[in-house]
């Protein structure tokens, strides 16, 4: 076939695709009455009116939606776990909940969504929603919610397991407020803006992860709603159902009985080993409003809270319906440590020490402020080799009344528990058995891997803002900023050199860097932020500061002897190949990490660095004034692209150059005639495994 001038040739449409096409032109166009349907294809259908709730118990202002028509019937809407997708196209059911109109009702005064739900009944919805219950009790990632219960912020994207919510089970211990009719729960749903929803302006990789596919068939409140109630689709999201052995195993662990506890979550990768915590978490603190768990996170690779590469220990007062980059909303950072690595092979002492120095801040705050607090500790997926020695040290750390294996663990706690240990072993299934659990979505076109969603913690974290109060109960919320890119913000000017220097030290961990090529090694990379006391003459940093940098006791902070910064130009630089380890280095005991930063570029000449960080101004010089030294340490933390790269105004660039024009540099990015980026990080680097030819092998 040959192509004019003014036409392309188009490639023939399949059945599936055609299919699709007939069904987005359906859903955009009119009924007969000139209105669109309630339940919609699509979440961007525009939904009308009807009339009013015959009962009058209702205002003016509530618009209540006609029910359902379609394939979802009553005795087709039992399944509570989603089908996987298949080939074909016919619509796999996400929620059994089946509209009509008395259980659906929309006030437009409010821009509130009232849902009623039988027992049995679910639903699944997606994006941003505070969520508070009326009457009865609900359901919602191992949380349950009741009219005595404040609202609750919930954050479900498809990069994650979207929350099911259902009616929560009896219980002789709770006490249900009288029936509404024949729905056993009543609640209501409300838009949240945190600007999470904003994240595909920074990568585009992540720009559909807050809507569903657009053959979904969904029901849609107002035009401005953050969340959309998914009802089926061809390629259903990924929804999370608990199966009967996580909800035992939570169950007997949430207890009352024998508190505190000390529980450890043990299993390979992929095992649901953060879904199962999370869930245990929101079970325990949301049985009763004095509950509190101290929830110890060593997984480096995936952390729950914090950006990769940080152990941390946090307090939970209510329950987590949030992902982990929507950043720590309902808890409280009470240490964390950065490793520098996103697995503990690389530096398994330092890890050790780290966890160590973190079980120990646990034990004396539970002594200091007698609260009783049950310790969750969430570990990483290395279960073989040296992964188990280090479960082996944790677990004697830990001391654990109750160690959670999931998977096929029996080997692993043959090693980790004797047979004289006491503590009680919980074998549930893992993820992929039963439980509809884990990081990516069942829909085709949007696998996410851990590499993606580190990316997305990093880009969330370096975005975030500080926190406000958000009214619910799951603490204050997390703000963010996507309208500007990084390299349109301000950076952070601290100063290395002179009386009034901020960045005391600076090093790279486990690579020996000549100290007239630090600024190289480290421009452009994430940093941590680490405190020192000054006065602690034992610090390995001080040590080596005061050796390497004496201090000139007549001009204040400078430094003399002959590498004094004045001469050299640069900071403070411990050298990481004077220590044996990280540990002897950085010890975790006398070291604390107040966050991460990018040092996007040094003043030579003013004896600065520029840096992008979430730490705020006041609070770096508030450590300083109270006697602390801040040590900059790079570690193997990576760096997206995306942080230093606007793509936006990268895509303009690389059309002025096809046209000859001059663009605008972007930073750490050469351009040249024709779009194409030449130079070292220009390609994808491609790792060769270690693959050898059948003759090769012994």
């Amino acid at each position: 076939m040959k192509r004019t001038g003014d036409s392309q040739a188009k490639a023939p449409l399949s059945a599936l695709a055609a299919r699709r096409l007939r069904q987005q032109r359906a859903a955009t166009e009119p009924t007969s009455n000139g209105s669109s349907p309630a339940i919609t294809p699509g979440a961007e259908a525009d939904p009308t009116p009807v009339k009013q709730i015959a009962n009058g118990s209702q205002t003016d202002d509530q618009l209540q939606r006609s029910p359902a028509t379609g394939n979802a019937t009553k005795e087709q809407a039992t399944a509570t776990t989603p089908l996987e997708p298949s080939s074909d196209s016919s619509p796999r059911q996400v929620s059994n909940f089946t509209q009509t109109g008395d259980n659906y009702v929309y006030n437009a005064g409010t821009e509130e969504t009232t849902f009623k739900l039988r027992r049995g009944e679910s639903i699944v919805i997606q994006g941003e929603y505070r969520v508070s219950v009326i009457s009865g009790a609900i359901t919602i990632c191992g949380a349950v919610l009741d009219s005595s219960s404040s609202a609750l912020d919930v954050v479900a994207p498809s990069t994650q397991a979207l929350p099911t919510i259902e009616c929560a089970p009896k219980s002789k211990k709770r006490k249900v407020d009288t029936r509404d009719g024949e729905y056993d729960a009543v609640f209501s749903v409300q838009s949240l803006q945190t600007g999470l929803s904003e994240v595909g302006r920074i990568c585009p990789r992540f720009d559909r992860i807050w809507r569903p596919p657009v053959t979904t068939t969904t029901i849609t409140g107002g035009k401005a709603d953050s969340f959309t109630c998914l009802l089926s689709s061809p390629q259903p999201p990924t929804a999370l159902t608990v199966p009967p052995s996580w909800q035992s195993t939570i169950a007997n662990l949430s207890s009352s009985k024998g508190s505190p506890r000390s529980i450890f979550i043990v299993g390979a990768k992929s095992a649901g080993k953060s879904t199962f915590t999370r869930c245990l978490t929101n079970a325990i603190t949301s049985h009763s409003p004095s509950r509190v768990v101290a929830y110890l996170d060593l997984d480096p690779g995936q952390p729950s809270f914090t950006p990769p590469c940080i152990l941390s220990l946090h307090e939970v007062t209510s329950p987590i319906v949030a992902p982990s980059f929507a950043g720590p909303r309902s808890t409280e950072l009470l240490r964390q440590h950065h490793t520098g690595y996103i697995s503990p092979r690389e530096d398994p002492k330092y890890y050790l020490r780290c966890a160590a120095d973190l079980f120990r801040e646990h034990r004396a705050r539970a002594e200091r402020e007698g609260e009783q607090a049950t310790l969750i500790v969430n570990t990483c997926g290395w279960i073989k080799g040296m992964g188990r020695e280090l479960l082996y040290e944790l677990v004697q750390l830990c001391e654990p009344t109750d160690v959670v294996g999931l998977g096929d663990v029996d080997g692993v706690f043959t090693e980790l528990l004797p047979a004289g240990s006491t503590a009680r072993r919980h074998l549930p299934e893992a993820a992929g058995t039963g439980a509809t659990a884990g990081n990516g979505s069942s829909n085709g076109s949007q696998p996410f891997t851990p590499a993606d969603l580190r990316m997305l913690q990093t880009i969330a974290y370096f975005h975030s803002l500080p926190c406000t109060d958000s009214g619910s109960s799951n603490g204050p919320a997390a703000g963010f900023d996507f309208g500007r890119h990084l390299t349109a913000v301000p950076p952070l000017l601290a100063g290395y050199s002179g009386p009034g220097s901020v960045i005391h030290g600076l090093t790279v961990l486990d690579t020996h860097v000549a100290r007239e090529l630090l600024f190289t090694a480290v421009n452009a990379t994430i940093v941590a932020i680490n405190l020192v006391k000054a006065d602690d003459a034992d610090h390995p940093v001080n040590r080596y500061l005061t050796d390497a940098y004496p201090l000139d006791r007549n001009a204040g902070n400078e430094y003399e002897g002959e590498n004094r910064n004045e001469d050299n130009g640069v900071a403070p630089y411990i050298a990481s190949s004077d220590f044996d380890s990280t540990s002897s280095l950085i010890p975790a005991e006398d070291t604390m990490t107040i966050g991460l930063a990018i040092l996007r570029g040094v003043d030579e000449e003013k004896g600065q660095v520029q840096l992008l960080t979430p730490v705020g101004e006041d609070e770096l010089n508030a450590w300083v004034e109270k006697g602390y030294r801040v040590v900059l340490c790079r570690g193997r933390d990576e760096m997206p692209v995306w942080l230093m790269w606007d793509w936006r105004s990268g895509q303009q660039q690389k059309q002025q150059q096809r046209r000859g024009a001059d663009g605008k540099r972007v930073p750490y990015l050469d351009f040249v005639v024709g779009g194409e980026v030449t130079g070292k990080g220009a390609k994808e680097w491609k790792v060769r495994r270690n693959i050898m030819r059948r003759g090769q092998r012994r």
